[in-house]
């Protein structure tokens, strides 16, 4: 065990936290991975936190959102994502979800690829090829083009069907959506392109039809279009063998979007705690805003060189979760300048080394998730003499 107290200035953190709250707080770190500083915080509340905070400058290591099919653990998340050569150092639960579909309410990108997107107007986390953060109301801005040069607004990624829409779906749609309602529907390939968010890809429409919507290929996408007066004229100039535009983004823009994972509430923007007026825009209720609940929030540092997961217990006699305004102060305290809120209560899970490090709050111990934010260790293979 590493002792790292300097380099993250948790002693002045410490000795201030002490003198604001007039009691000895207990503040520690170590180093779980190159570039992956763990810190323990025990202090007046009573509060319990766990905080990682991440090198995006590091090398060979990066950060990833992970979508299994249906709700599955933390644990099991990051254990299912680890392999050879790509080694999960730490996870947190990340997107509130609904119990009945199993699916994140907000938008995800894994890998480069929409998991799932909408025109949600919440605040989400999303990381670009180069390892830069952005904290925005990100929604989705896509469209298609066929070879008649006429442009159709593609409402959704694996989303439900509406009669005045269209939908795409990828290769991670499963269970979510059935065929409903009138509508047809064209296989997609890509053409000398590859997923990426705020790119425009080329696509060859390979068929007219699609067996179901759960087994459709990494290439591959599914492209549904509705009975609506707005949308059904798309569906005679799409033609079989001919090669559309699809241009999968974001609103606002951001390109080469690697990472993306949803929540609700904006805790800090550029330095300030955000003000609960404006996050009742979110959907959500300013009981919310102002309850204590265990909760799992991820934000960045003014450089936008570190990355901050933090969980912090709740419901419990040792821990009794933070508000929205506790979050804020605790934030900025240690240096964050932009975070987000993401889903808490008895989702709230912390993973490190595939082991619990937090104290979920469920009887039932932790919660099965939609999806999770992963810490990813990337060990390329010796080059071949």
């Amino acid at each position: 065990m590493k002792r790292n107290l300097s380099t993250l200035g948790l002693l002045t953190l410490s000795l201030t936290i002490s003198l604001l709250a007039g009691v000895p707080d207990s503040v520690a770190t170590t180093t779980v991975d190159p570039g992956v500083e763990h810190m323990t915080l025990l202090k007046a509340g009573p509060y319990a936190i766990d905080v990682l905070v991440v090198d995006l400058r590091a090398r060979n290591l990066q950060v990833e959102s992970f979508r299994p099919v249906g709700l599955v653990k933390t644990t099991e998340q990051a254990r299912r994502n680890d392999r050879v050569d790509h080694n999960i150092v730490a996870a947190i639960n990340a997107d509130f979800f609904s119990f009945t579909s199993g699916w994140p309410v907000n938008n995800q990108v894994m890998n480069g690829q929409f998991v799932f997107a909408s025109s949600t107007q919440r605040s989400h986390l999303a990381i670009d090829i180069d390892g830069k953060p952005f904290i925005d109301k990100f929604s989705l801005s896509a469209w298609v083009k066929p070879k008649n040069g006429k442009v159709y607004p593609i409402d959704a990624v694996n989303d439900t069907h509406r009669a005045n829409s269209i939908i795409l779906h990828t290769s991670f749609s499963d269970t979510a959506t059935n065929f409903s309602g009138p509508g047809v529907t064209y296989l997609l390939s890509l053409a000398g392109s590859t997923w990426s968010v705020g790119d425009t890809l080329k696509m060859t429409v390979a068929q007219n039809g699609v067996p179901d919507l759960m087994h459709i290929a990494k290439d591959q996408a599914a492209l549904w279009i509705g009975s609506g007066p707005d949308v059904w004229p798309a569906h005679e100039d799409v033609k079989v063998g001919d090669t559309v535009l699809v241009y999968l983004g974001t609103q606002p823009p951001v390109r080469h979007v690697r990472t993306m994972v949803g929540g609700v509430g904006m805790i800090l923007s550029n330095g300030k705690a955000v003000a609960d007026s404006i996050n009742v825009r979110e959907k959500t209720n300013i009981t919310f805003l102002k309850a204590r609940h265990p909760r799992t929030f991820v934000g960045f540092d003014r450089d936008s060189t570190k990355l901050f997961l933090c969980v912090v217990d709740g419901r419990q006699e040792r821990s009794i979760g933070m508000n929205f305004q506790e979050m804020a102060d605790f934030l900025l305290s240690i240096g964050v300048w932009n975070a987000v809120n993401l889903d808490g209560g008895g989702s709230t899970t912390m993973v490190i080394h595939r082991k619990i490090v937090n104290s979920p709050s469920d009887k039932t111990g932790e919660r099965p998730v939609a999806n999770t934010l992963q810490i990813v260790r990337i060990n390329p293979p010796p080059v071949s003499k």
